[in-house]
């Protein structure tokens, strides 16, 4: 666990010692003001509170202390997006069962809650998804029929509250590296970009060392969010995951997930920006 710590610190360090060129922020636009009229044609999804409550998915309503590190996050993710001018965030992790899915989805739910703001969600582990099933969620068609071009945003993505878009996937997709590379999956992602002009973009990514799908969408983002879990993930995974990761696009920070498992949270963080 110290080894594991201690390249987060290295991180940290290499981010703050990188040179300002490296930093520099894109040039992306910023949604304009205003609900776009789209939002108001998505189907309402009303997720189970005793579902998201068994799925560990705190961030939904406020009971829980366990929010707490997850708000944290959305702000500082929030001020990190601000400074350079992003609006989209991928979390990915070096390996299976890190907790990519539920932070993506706790950090979506905790964007929500900040009426200010529209968010969007969408399932991108076009191998193994799994949003879907946390939030209970099903739709006639897929992310993987929408980035193909054949279902619109409005067939794919449902409206949970006023402010948060969801697209998930109904089963795995075969090709799925082949399908996020096609230049018809930028055309869809910049087409859901205008008719809903998010604040916020959360793509939840298969893990980095499975398969290229991760890195191919990277093209896609402005930042990634590489989770690696306490226990688990091995120094030399998080290593080669932050190497490719920095070779393909913007690390945006690491996140040691399930730190402190005596802790009265579900979580505990430590992060790097």
């Amino acid at each position: 666990m110290e080894r594991i710590k201690a390249a987060i610190a290295k991180a940290r360090m290499s981010r703050e010692d990188a040179p300002a060129a490296a930093r520099r922020p894109r040039e992306v636009a910023r949604p304009r003001s205003g609900r776009p009229a789209a939002w108001d044609r998505l189907e309402q999804f009303t997720p189970d509170p005793a579902r998201l409550e068994r799925a560990r998915i705190v961030t939904h309503a406020k009971e829980d202390p366990a929010h707490v590190p997850f708000d944290i996050l959305r702000t500082r993710l929030m001020k990190m997006l601000e400074r350079n001018g992003w609006t989209s965030v991928a979390i990915t992790s070096p390996t299976k069962a890190c907790g990519k899915t539920l932070i993506a989805c706790n950090l979506a739910l905790s964007f929500a809650r900040q009426k200010a703001h529209r968010t969007v969600l969408a399932d991108m582990d076009l191998k193994r998804p799994m949003l879907g099933e946390v939030l209970g969620l099903r739709t006639e068609r897929s992310v993987g029929d929408w980035l193909s071009g054949e279902a619109s945003v409005t067939e794919t993505f449902r409206c949970v509250g006023d402010s948060l878009a969801v697209g998930v996937n109904r089963q795995p997709f075969r090709n799925s590296a082949e399908l996020i590379q096609d230049p018809v999956a930028a055309e869809a992602i910049a087409a859901m970009k205008d008719e809903l002009r998010p604040d916020v973009v959360i793509y939840d990514l298969p893990p980095v060392l499975a398969s290229d799908d991760a890195l191919s969408f990277a093209q896609h983002v402005d930042a990634v969010l590489l989770i690696a879990s306490a226990g688990q993930t091995k120094l030399n995974e998080l290593a080669e995951s932050e190497r490719l990761i920095r070779d393909m696009g913007t690390l945006g920070g690491v996140i040691l997930n399930r730190y402190d498992l005596k802790s009265e949270n579900y979580y505990e963080y430590d992060y790097v920006y």
